[in-house]
């Protein structure tokens, strides 16, 4: 266990892990995909991909996989919230990307005590666009510019810089179907456009431990609390598929994510951020995201 962690922090990620058995990743793919292309709203197709063990029994079954836990809890210990869940997906031939970015430095949390677990549920190779990080990088906070660009994954489009000699140590993390990489919340990584003619599947998990703040001048501070107990009561609970019926929780997540988008819009407009407001009705979202071309 010592040595594990020790590598975690020394290098900033671990993998190959296994979560779940190939079959079962490629039985998720499709499911999810059947579902996802009979969503005719635009801005539906994007908000499900955000706090998506809200919305669907595999992704909370991830969320609570035992070798996903018993990894974890090497890591951060004993207690451990999940945070967020999103879906990163890539379509075939897409130009979509993620930037390189450290997703701790723009959480703002207030501890060094936060992973990602990034699990695939297609092949994940460098054709089709794999995760890239950047080893050792956890331990330097970089400069972040947030940049639009409608092909990048990430909302706020938040991305470092980062030097020639670094670009060349960037490595790419390959995985089967069902296996998973963990890595630092600070660790710079992102990834490339989708070359292959097949969907670029991958579900990534934030486990926090429960002393940790958020800032929620950006991003919502709800969480389900996965593992051990929470002494601290940082974190405002959310329903869960364990305990509460979908219907429930999809209004939670309704809400939540309406809050998200407003928070954004006042981040894009800026000196019209008033207007922001109008973030509440779905159809000016779909607007939105249509003009984003996601």
């Amino acid at each position: 266990m010592e040595n594990f962690k020790q590598s975690f922090y020394n290098d900033g990620y671990i993998y190959p892990l296994k979560a779940i058995e190939q079959n079962h990743a490629e039985n998720i793919k499709k499911e999810y995909l059947s579902f996802y292309n009979t969503i005719s709203s635009q801005s539906y197709r994007i908000e499900n991909k955000t706090k998506t063990h809200l919305l669907f029994k595999w992704a909370n079954d991830l969320v609570f996989n035992e070798n996903i836990i018993q990894a974890v809890k090497k890591i951060l210990g004993n207690d451990f919230v999940a945070w967020n869940s999103l879906i990163f997906l890539k379509p075939p031939n897409s130009n979509k990307f993620v930037s390189f970015h450290q997703d701790q430095n723009y959480w703002k949390i207030h501890m060094d005590k936060g992973l990602t677990v990034q699990i695939a549920l297609s092949e994940s190779t460098i054709e089709n666009g794999c995760l890239q990080i950047l080893p050792g990088s956890h331990k330097k906070n970089y400069e972040h510019y947030d940049k639009k660009d409608i092909n990048n994954l990430l909302a706020r489009g938040q991305e470092v810089e980062l030097s020639d000699e670094e670009k060349l140590r960037k490595k790419n993390i390959i995985l089967k179907p069902g296996e998973f990489c963990l890595f630092h919340g600070n660790l710079v990584h992102g990834s490339d456009i989708n070359k292959s003619k097949d969907y670029r599947f991958l579900f990534s998990i934030r486990y926090l431990t429960p002393d940790n703040k958020i800032n929620e001048k950006y991003y919502y501070n709800y969480a389900t609390l996965v593992n051990g107990e929470d002494k601290y009561n940082y974190f405002k609970k959310e329903p869960n598929l364990r305990n509460n019926e979908l219907k429930k929780c999809k209004n939670f997540h309704e809400k939540l994510i309406t809050r998200q988008a407003k928070i954004y819009a006042k981040i894009y407009l800026k000196r019209f951020s008033i207007l922001s407001f109008l973030m509440n009705f779905r159809i000016i979202r779909d607007i939105v995201y249509n003009l984003r071309s996601y």
